[in-house]
């Protein structure tokens, strides 16, 4: 498919493994689980901190330091009974917090799994796409939920999606060929995915922003739609608060960032855009991040 051979492609894949540079883990499909996007205020000269320590959660997906009018944001993956300790308790606990928004998300338009980087021809894309072809409408339909056994093999997949069914049988308990079977089904079923996770600068994205717009209700659906269909826009989500979109963008530079938001605000129903520049990523795909590297997994496990 891409004119290389896998020996030479697990050799690069290896090494880049082993640089810090990518990551192979697990996901679980975002509209599974419950999550929210998190903005705090810090006390000066304790963002770092903050940061730190919310990126130690196992329920944070992603922690970033951003300019703007909040100093850190997260996103949080658990279910909604859960969220009332994190952002009552919990996350207020944390030394040099002085003000926290929390954005329950309502409907995703566009995961971070969905996006991809233009640096494949699109009959490649397709091509690895036809590889595993995930039937969400079936699963829907069907009304199955993933059983304990189900739920054990996403734990052991998430921390490192190149785990073997030898490692996953000896992780959850269950024989090798069980193992296959069913982490077969989950990944055809689309409950699972397997993704290379590697930071946008390295493909020659530097420049990240969150993107809080204010759409009139009425252009929300239209609005979100056409978000997911930018190339540049790696993830948008309709939210509860005072925003109804929360978009996340990665370009080349400050300028392209600046063409991305003047398309975007001629869009029929945007009142107002509020951006937030990345300027730390320290946490992503549950994958605690030191100078840009893969440096541990610090995610949910069991």
């Amino acid at each position: 498919m891409l004119d290389e051979s896998t020996r030479n492609v697990a050799r690069r894949a290896t090494r880049l493994t082993e640089a810090g540079v990518l990551s192979v883990v697990g996901v679980v499909d975002d509209r599974r689980i419950g999550s929210a996007i998190l903005r705090l205020r810090c006390r000066p000269g304790s963002v770092i901190d903050v940061g730190t320590a919310l990126a130690e959660l196992p329920q944070t997906r992603f922690v970033s330091l951003v300019s703007g009018s909040a100093d850190c944001t997260a996103e949080l993956c658990v279910a909604d009974d859960a969220l009332v300790d994190l952002i009552f308790r919990d996350i207020p606990a944390i030394d040099g917090v002085v003000e926290s928004t929390t954005y329950p998300a309502l409907r995703y338009f566009k995961t971070p799994q969905e996006w991809h980087v233009d640096v494949l021809t699109p009959q490649e894309v397709e091509g690895l796409l036809e590889q595993w072809t995930p039937l969400p409408e079936r699963f829907q339909r069907a009304g199955e939920t993933p059983s304990a056994e189900d739920e054990r093999i996403i734990a052991a997949v998430a921390a490192d999606g190149r785990a073997t069914h030898a490692e996953i049988a000896a992780a959850t308990g269950i024989s090798e060929s069980t193992a296959r079977r069913r982490l077969d089904s989950l990944l055809r079923r689309g409950i699972l995915r397997i993704r290379a996770e590697i930071e946008p600068a390295y493909l020659g994205l530097p420049i990240e922003a969150a993107l809080w717009l204010r759409v009139a209700e009425r252009e929300v659906e239209a609005v979100g739609h056409a978000l997911a269909r930018m190339p540049k826009v790696r993830y948008v989500l309709a939210v509860a608060g005072d925003h109804q979109l929360v978009a996340q963008v990665a370009v080349p530079g400050r300028s392209e960032l600046y063409e991305i938001l003047r398309e975007i605000g001629g869009l029929s129903g945007i009142r107002a855009i509020e951006t937030t520049m990345t300027l730390l990523p320290v946490k992503r795909g549950f994958i605690i991040k030191r100078d840009g590297l893969v440096d541990r997994w610090a995610g949910p496990i069991g």
